[in-house]
């Protein structure tokens, strides 16, 4: 087969992700890539066609955030698959050493995977409570606190430009709060604050504290930009003033990078910014600004005359209570605005674990860090409706889980321009609540006219629910993208990244898009990214290690050896680390005697990537035929099979030599190993007709002497004896003749 085409590529596409029918490995030529990613995108229709473009974080070094590329040469219509990182193209082996599979050929299999519940799971600490109730009231009694405060929101002019903005189709962008930055920088350097003092406490920590008011607003969040070195000694504090809620922290240095920057919600329109140093902590390490802050001004009680009068209340549907346990409410930090998405807490297929991706769109969140990334994403669980039409209760209330996400992998694309399917796999850095649900997802290829049905958060209010049918109508990227047309309910922006589920299993199928389906405009369609695309850059980590052989065959001579076999997973093993048998199956060899194998079970401690087992073979003096194990990977715990490299054969060949070819070697002859020794230079010592070897083996049902012609010493060859039924090593048993004939002789003369 020649080159692969630009064409070609997209019927490969196809196959894979709509009908995943196996037609053989395509032959794609392989073009050098440019050394820089920046090369290639800035070039893009004119000497390279980008086709996937996508982020993928190693699932062996997780400080690695790839860029992955497929994309045709024009010169020389060529398609290729590169991986970046920071700009710069990583060699294939370095792609192979981060556990990164490839994803050109990516052949995906159908899978079903259920929903489950929360089971015990290691839980962080939820930065998001302080039960030292004492310190909350130390804090709030502090005197002699600056205070800074904003203009007030203008609630009607913010919500007046947002509805004017709400004319892209894709629906994740609905803003709930605003970053504005506060009149006076805030500057805390050692001894020397810009605002407030330090006060000493009985037990020798330092306090330092700074009012923050933003009137109209129902909540803050904080940033706080702070380079203090002694960060295990020094700790930040949001606690309200104004409201009887939650507060904030604590959080070293360490922790708020790994927000970038920006403290959880604090929701009160006054809160109190607190910095408490360890009595052996050491002010002149202390270093942090507080420049700006979010102002979080949508109601959730207001919200309910925004969500349009055709959205169905999901609490109304209960048999859609349990999966709706995994859908959550997103709030993310973007610029100048905080955002509000759907994303679901989805399963993954490891039954050894429950690791808490979320899945939702990747214009959601698109980044680790930064606006619209991981670092800022706070979780609200179960902000819903108790009752049928009730009255849903306020976003300060609801369970939040607070410390961001990692960001895995994601996709950006668009359901008119194509470019992929709009996904991003996030996995939290703290736990859901215990009631929370995983909810399953599966692969298959979904049939037009299928039911399918959302749950998800329009316009950032309450959970509701909408159902409908797959259709065909308008929908340019199907390889893409899940074409939906609304029967009841529909979604709105707030809605972006929540689950499409087929309505028979309550499975995901997709993540929403967008689209024009509104109350107004309820034919229109929405997009929904194919989640089995986003499994072709997700499985690395909603599938378990893979393990398998790292060779699949050892050829030896027959000798006194141990050889060990060496099993590897393609990525370390997890928290409970993992196990496989081995079956065996042999030719001409018996275990025990020809060879022994260490252990029928080969574990992997976790964070593992490889562990071995012991093949013992054993030598002997006999000549015999060839002898071959095959060992065969099967019931694995915690981990999968690999797709390739499942089997082990070791061959045996005999180096024991036969010089007369009779079936013994010289040394049990001349040795007498069997019993009787013989001449390695005769097949037949005795010359009795019947041949060493099957004397010695009995092959006739008796073991006789190899250079004896008679060896039970009767005068009866061994041969006749066994011939006629008498036993050639007794010499007092007798030849069963029933009668004898003599012949008469008469003399005729």
């Amino acid at each position: 087969m020649g080159c692969v085409k630009s064409s070609f590529y997209k019927i490969i596409f196809l196959t894979i992700t709509v009908s995943y029918i196996a037609i053989g490995k395509p032959v794609l030529c392989e073009s050098n890539p440019p050394q820089n990613l920046s090369d290639l995108t800035k070039s893009n229709t004119s000497r390279y066609q980008i086709l996937e473009l996508w982020d993928q974080r190693s699932p062996i070094n997780q400080d690695y955030l790839l860029k992955g590329v497929i994309f045709k040469d024009i010169n020389t219509n060529m398609i290729n698959e590169a991986y970046y990182l920071n700009n710069k193209l990583l060699p294939p082996e370095e792609v192979e050493k981060l556990g990164v599979q490839h994803k050109k050929y990516t052949s995906i299999k159908e899978l079903s995977i259920p929903s489950e519940k929360m089971i015990s799971i290691s839980p962080k600490n939820n930065v998001d409570t302080l039960s030292n109730l004492d310190k909350v009231n130390e804090f709030s009694a502090l005197e002699d606190v600056e205070l800074i405060t904003l203009p007030p929101l203008s609630k009607e002019k913010l919500l007046e430009e947002e509805a004017k903005s709400l004319v892209k189709l894709e629906k994740g962008i609905y803003k709930i709060g605003i970053i504005e930055e506060l009149p006076e920088k805030v500057r805390v350097i050692g001894e020397n604050p810009s605002h407030s003092y330090w006060q000493l406490l009985p037990n020798g920590s330092l306090l330092w504290a700074i009012d923050i008011e933003f009137p109209e607003s129902i909540g803050i969040r904080v940033n706080i930009l702070s380079n203090t070195t002694t960060s295990e000694k020094v700790e930040f504090w949001v606690i309200p003033i104004s409201a009887n809620t939650q507060p904030v922290g604590p959080f070293n240095t360490k922790e708020i990078l790994s927000l970038s920057n920006w403290l959880p919600t604090c929701f009160s329109d006054k809160v109190r910014v607190i910095c408490s140093i360890h009595p052996e902590g050491t002010i002149n390490e202390v270093y942090f600004e507080i420049s700006e802050v979010i102002g979080i001004y949508q109601d959730p009680i207001q919200l309910l005359t925004k969500a349009g009068s055709c959205n169905l209340d999901f609490t109304c549907y209960p048999e859609w209570a349990n999966v709706g346990k995994g859908v959550v409410g997103l709030g993310v930090v973007s610029s100048p605005y905080a955002l509000f998405c759907t994303g679901t807490l989805i399963a993954d297929n490891d039954p050894c674990t429950q690791i808490p991706y979320i899945l939702t769109a990747n214009h959601c969140v698109s980044s680790q860090s930064g606006y619209r990334s991981g670092d800022t994403v706070e979780f609200y669980w179960f902000y819903q409706t108790s009752t049928c039409n009730g009255t849903p209760p306020s976003l300060s209330t609801v369970p939040r889980t607070t410390g961001g996400a990692d960001y895995l992998a994601g996709m950006g694309g668009n359901a008119y321009y194509g470019g992929g399917n709009d996904f991003t796999l996030l996995r939290m850095r703290n736990s859901p609540p215990e009631e929370a649900v995983f909810v399953g997802w599966t692969t298959a290829v979904i049939a037009i006219g299928t039911s399918v049905t959302d749950i998800h958060h329009p316009s950032g209010s309450y959970k509701r629910i909408s159902f409908g049918k797959k259709t065909n109508n308008q929908n340019p990227y199907s390889y893409y993208y899940h074409e939906v047309t609304w029967d009841e309910g529909t979604t709105e922006p707030g809605s972006s990244g929540s689950p499409l589920m087929l309505t028979a299993t309550k499975q995901i199928i997709g993540q929403l898009w967008g689209g024009g389906a509104s109350c107004s405009t309820p034919t229109e369609p929405d997009y929904f990214g194919r989640f089995d695309v986003t499994y072709r850059f997700a499985q690395d980590f909603l599938e378990p290690p893979a393990v398998s052989f790292s060779e699949t065959s050892f050829l030896i001579e027959e000798q006194n050896y141990t050889k060990e076999i060496t099993l590897t997973l393609n990525l370390p093993a997890r928290s409970n680390g993992g196990e496989v048998s081995i079956r065996i199956e042999t030719t001409n060899a018996t275990e025990g005697v020809d060879f022994a194998l260490s252990s029928q079970t080969v574990a992997f401690t976790p964070n593992s990537t490889q562990n071995s087992l012991s093949f013992n073979l054993f030598d002997n003096t006999h000549t015999e035929q060839e002898k071959k194990i095959k060992l065969t990977l099967e019931n694995p715990q915690c981990l999968r099979l690999a797709d390739v490299n499942l089997s082990y054969e070791i061959t045996i060949v005999d180096n024991d030599p036969d010089t007369d070819g009779d079936g013994l070697s010289d040394y049990d002859e001349i040795n007498g190993v069997w019993g009787y020794p013989s001449d390695p230079y005769k097949v037949d010592s005795d010359y009795d007709g019947i041949s060493d070897y099957d004397e010695i083996m009995g092959t006739h049902g008796y073991q006789t002497n190899p250079i004896n012609r008679d060896t039970d010493g009767d005068r009866v060859p061994d041969w006749f004896e066994i011939r006629y039924g008498s036993d050639p090593t007794d010499n007092l048993s007798n030849i069963p003749f029933e009668t004898v004939k003599i012949p008469w002789f008469i003399n005729a003369r």
